[in-house]
Order: structure tokens, then sequence, then C-alpha cells
């Protein structure tokens, strides 16, 4: 049984290195922009809003409580490609003003609902290998794990990446945020464009 776990643990970690990922991880990213590493317990309780969103709506979905048709796919992609972008606008408007500890139940939700989406858009990726467990719930757990374990990488990544260059180039916390915002906002456009 523990080899098992392992093994759903690596399978929701793998995910991370999938092309189809990168709205989570550019969501991940701006979710991040004004926290630092000292603030490590406020950012890893967002992303596991994020990997329990996931798991919520992966578990009412597998065990047939809700049927995700062909339409709701469609509606979560928009939705999400939508939340993500008014998401970056938010941060490049308020890039560099103080963060205050009483937006954070919005941002709380935000994560929870992303993660919700984002388990519709790839249950086309867990499902089949879920669905090959003896013990489905711990499947489900161990895959979310390996989600999480995925977000909990980005942001290390992120934060090696943005102390470096801050160090390096000097940039402040305003310039920092405006450039990742940009960066997102670009991508998103970049995702819209392929598909119209």
């Amino acid at each position: 049984m523990m080899l098992e776990v392992v093994f759903y643990i690596a399978r929701g970690f793998e995910q991370f290195l999938l092309k189809s990922n990168l709205l989570v991880v550019l969501f991940a990213t701006v979710l991040l922009l004004p926290y630092v590493m000292k603030d490590w317990g406020r950012f890893l309780g967002l992303l596991a809003l994020i990997a329990l969103g996931f798991l919520f709506n992966a578990s009412i979905s597998f065990f047939d409580v809700v049927t995700i048709n062909a339409q709701a796919f469609r509606w979560s992609y928009w939705s999400m490609l939508l939340l993500l972008f008014l998401f970056c606008l938010y941060r490049l408007l308020s890039s560099g003003k103080k963060h205050r500890n009483k937006g954070d139940t919005l941002f709380y939700v935000i994560a929870f609902l992303f993660g919700f989406i984002d388990s519709i858009l790839h249950a086309h990726i867990w499902k089949p290998i879920v669905g090959q467990a003896s013990y489905k719930f711990v499947a489900l757990l161990g895959y979310s794990t390996g989600y999480l374990g995925g977000l909990i990488t980005v942001a290390i990544l992120y934060f090696l990446v943005a102390y470096a260059l801050q160090t390096l180039l000097r940039f402040t916390q305003k310039e920092w945020g405006l450039i990742v915002s940009s960066l997102a906002i670009g991508v998103l456009v970049s995702e819209l464009i392929k598909i119209i």
C-alpha cells in the first residue's frame, strides 16, 4: 500500500512537468508576488488550498457526486483564463503597495477555486491513473499530495529566481511585481491568441 501511495504522489508531481499545467504555474507565481521567504506560513497555506480545491473537485467528480461534460470543461477553461487575467491585472495595479493581511481571505478563496477548476481541466490525466487504484481515495489523496509538492517546487524556484534577480539587477519589490505581472499577462494573451 505504501508503494502505491508513493506511486500516486509521483504521478501528481509529474503533472507539473506537463505543458498543459502552465496556467497553474503562472497563477502560483503571481499569487506569491507580495510574499518573501519569511512569510512561508501564509504562502504554504495558499498553495495547500490550491491542492485542497483540486482534491475536493477530484473526489466529488470521481465518485460521481457530480458529472462533468464537455460544456463544463469549456466553461472551466475560460473561467480559469478570466480569473487568472483579473488576478494578474490586480497584482499589476497593486504592485509595490503594502501588503495587508485583511485581503488574505479573498486570496484563499481564489486559490481554492483555482485548484477546483484545474481539477476539471486535467480530469483526463488523473482519472485514468486513479481509476486503476485499489484504494481510490488514498490514490486521490496521494495524487493531491504530489500536486502540492509540485506547487511547493514552483514556489521554491520562484523565490530563488526572485532573490537572484532582485539582488543582481537591483530590482525593487514594486519593479519585480510589475515585471512578473506583465510577463504573466503576456503569456495569457499568447494563450488566447492560440485559441482564437
